[in-house]
């Protein structure tokens, strides 16, 4: 863009110098001719250096929250530095000496606190202009506001640890590859079949990281063809290990397309069936010795067998893998197509559409943490508060719930004859299992018949109706049956399968039953179904009872909205992923609280020994530093008796909260979390009314 336009200050209209033609090379100036016009200039200013003053114009006094006729008139570059974010500051500094010392163009990215008092991203563009001495006497520049990039950056980076982390809890061998063969996501099992950490392969491809390069080589080839042809392929695969051992792997692999249906990289998963095949192999070797080696034959086509049955396996791994696939494409399209959109329209300043694309995107992202959460209970990692709980009286509360779900065409009938009631379970878990049967039943029903829920207790012992896993003993049995289509015996053998559904397209995600398992499982119980075509479904939801009678545990009230701090309450925000400690510091912080941050255990045990005020200590479970977030608070309560603890998780081993739910001042959120819950948890644990 010309200097006229550059802003408001006159100084900024002064001509080039006589080194260069303009104060902008050409790529700044579009640039700044495109935040003119989306309306994102946020300040212009002007260094006499030799002055030593900044003279700038009223945007730029806003964007610093220093006074505006003092920019007008000139301030020494210090007390602009002064708004800079204590952290940027360094950089900011040694970027202007750097353009200081060649002369020429100037951009940085800092943060800089506002008349409120908090902080916002902004970028700086601006120009060294040097005397014929080659000192620097004169720097002008303009300020443009990226706080919605940077948050939607934050955002993007945050889906993105979110599917890496998906990807690592899916058991087998499963990446993701880019057009050129590079990886770009893995789970543990590919670190554990290539040897490597994660940092020596991730963006590499099989020729750069394996030491067999013939054998890389095939791989790749095999992928590109499969990106060429558009079609998954099951392929076997030979991987020499880092010892050298050879193994043979089953891999599925698929395109992987963008929301365009064009083909952007490679999805796969793979099994190794090593066993299988020298199994095989020895099987031959049997056939041409059968006579003297009967026996040992026996024996080793019984373990041939069983490696077979281990590679059928791959089916549902293949099937889960294409879910997770298709699932987060879809939503991950929604996510970045409205991030796209949010671009463009910043560029065109048309504002007004921004909030709709962010209800978009954020929509999509709960949808992904809904999708996130339901395969951690299929795979029994869901962080469960198990209490005392009377599950009769929780089904009379939900009794008029679940009959305006069915609606009023379905009779519902509930007998409640269990007479050992009470169970440790997750109450929220047992409503929304309760309530997922209920659903089924009645789409089952096709518009009328009658849904009936019995509980009773049932004497299990070791046989067909009890899982292998589980010790005989007396269960609570809640039966869900319907006298509707029922199923068939193929339809019956695959109920639990993660993805699998017999409604139509977009009617369901083929994981309620899958999650309802995976709860059960976890909480000590299990789920047996039986059902036949036209005769109807019983589903029979069986866990532990337990010999006490105790009131069904207390619903939580709707919390009232969290007012602000007091003067000085302090929060400690402990979290290894800065864009988790930036949202609950700056969401605090909105609410007045001194927020102090910490990024692993060890700062944060530190922090809480000294004598700094806290009042509140909000932390992540899983934490780098030798101990997690639990053992991390228990440490800090023994100096700060009664500190109240907000537990932060979005994966945690069942042991890691143990008894939490006992302890007093003590919550725990499951992430993603909104900021109304985060808000609410911290009203109720610093009591507020």
């Amino acid at each position: 863009m010309d200097r006229e336009g550059a802003g408001s200050s006159g100084d900024l209209d002064a001509p080039a110098s006589p080194h260069q033609e303009s104060a902008f090379p050409t790529s700044a100036l579009e640039r700044l001719q495109l935040a003119l016009d989306a309306g994102a200039i946020v300040g212009t200013w002007v260094w006499n250096i030799l002055d030593n003053q900044v003279t700038a114009d009223e945007r730029f006094s806003r964007s610093f929250g220093l006074p505006a006729d003092k920019c007008l008139a000139g301030i020494p570059i210090e007390e602009a530095f002064a708004s800079i974010h204590p952290d940027d500051r360094e950089r900011v500094s040694a970027d202007i000496e750097e353009a200081m010392s060649r002369g020429g163009a100037y951009r940085c990215e800092y943060r800089v606190r506002q008349h409120d008092g908090n902080y916002r991203w902004i970028e700086a563009n601006g120009r060294a202009e040097l005397d014929d001495e080659g000192r620097a006497v004169r720097f002008p520049g303009v300020l443009m506001d990226i706080e919605s990039r940077r948050s939607a950056e934050a955002e993007r980076d945050r889906m993105s640890a979110l599917l890496r982390t998906f990807t690592a809890a899916v058991p087998g061998v499963v990446y993701a590859k880019d057009l050129a063969g590079r990886l770009i996501v893995a789970n543990d099992g590919v670190t554990q079949l290539v040897g490597k950490p994660p940092e020596l392969y991730l963006g590499k491809t099989d020729l750069e990281f394996l030491e067999d390069k013939a054998q890389a080589r095939q791989i790749m080839e095999t992928d590109r063809h499969i990106m060429q042809g558009g079609q998954a392929v099951q392929i076997e695969e030979r991987v020499d290990m880092p010892d050298g051992t050879a193994t043979y792997w089953l891999s599925v692999k698929a395109p992987l397309c963008d929301e365009a249906g064009e083909v952007m990289g490679l999805i796969g998963s793979s099994i190794d069936v090593t066993a299988r095949r020298n199994a095989e192999a020895e099987l031959l070797e049997l056939n041409r010795t059968l006579e003297a080696r009967v026996e040992e034959a026996v024996a080793e086509r019984e373990a041939a067998q069983a490696a077979l049955r281990q590679s059928q396996k791959m089916e549902a791994v293949g099937q889960l893998t294409g879910g997770i696939a298709h699932d987060f494409n879809n939503l991950l399209a929604g996510i970045t197509g409205s991030l796209d959109l949010i671009k463009l329209r910043l560029k065109q300043g048309r504002i007004a559409d921004v909030e709709r694309y962010l209800t978009v995107a954020h929509g999509a992202a709960n949808r992904a943490a809904s999708l996130t959460h339901r395969l951690l209970a299929f795979s029994r990692r869901q962080t469960l508060m198990p209490v005392h709980t009377n599950v009769n009286t929780l089904i009379s509360d939900m009794e008029e719930l679940i009959s305006r779900t069915v609606g009023p065409a379905i009779q519902l009938k509930v007998e409640l004859r269990a007479t050992s009631s009470t169970c440790l379970v997750d109450p929220a878990q047992v409503e929304n299992a309760l309530l997922n049967l209920c659903i089924n039943a009645r789409d089952a029903l096709k518009g009328g018949g009658s849904i009936a829920i019995k509980t009773y207790n049932e004497e299990l012992v070791q046989g067909a109706e009890l899982d292998p896993e589980l010790e005989p003993g007396t269960y609570f049995t809640i039966c869900v049956a319907d006298d509707g289509l029922g199923m068939s015996s193929e339809t019956l053998t695959r109920v639990f399968e993660p993805f699998f559904t017999t409604k139509p397209v977009g009617a369901g995600t083929g994981l309620g039953l899958s999650m309802i398992y995976g709860f059960a499982k976890q909480s000590g119980g299990q789920v047996r179904i039986e059902s036949e075509e036209g005769r109807g479904t019983r589903v029979f939801l069986q866990l532990p009872s337990l010999a006490a009678s105790v009131e069904a545990a207390p619903r939580a009230e709707s919390l009232p909205e969290s007012p602000m701090a007091l003067p000085g309450e302090t929060v400690l925000v402990v979290d290894d992923e800065p864009s988790v400690r930036m949202f609950v510091s700056e969401a605090l912080g909105n609410c007045g609280y001194i927020v102090i941050e910490a990024a692993d255990s060890l700062a944060g045990l530190q922090l809480l020994r000294s004598d700094t005020r806290i009042d509140l200590l909000v932390t992540d479970i899983g934490l780098p530093g030798g101990i997690d977030g639990r053992q991390m608070a228990d440490a800090g309560r023994c100096t700060r008796s009664g500190l109240p603890v907000l537990f932060m998780t979005g994966y945690a081993q069942p042991h890691v909260l143990d008894n939490a739910q006992l302890e007093p001042n003590t919550a725990v959120l499951t992430k993603p979390f909104t900021l109304e819950a985060l808000t609410l948890n911290v009203n109720a644990l610093l009591k507020r009314s």
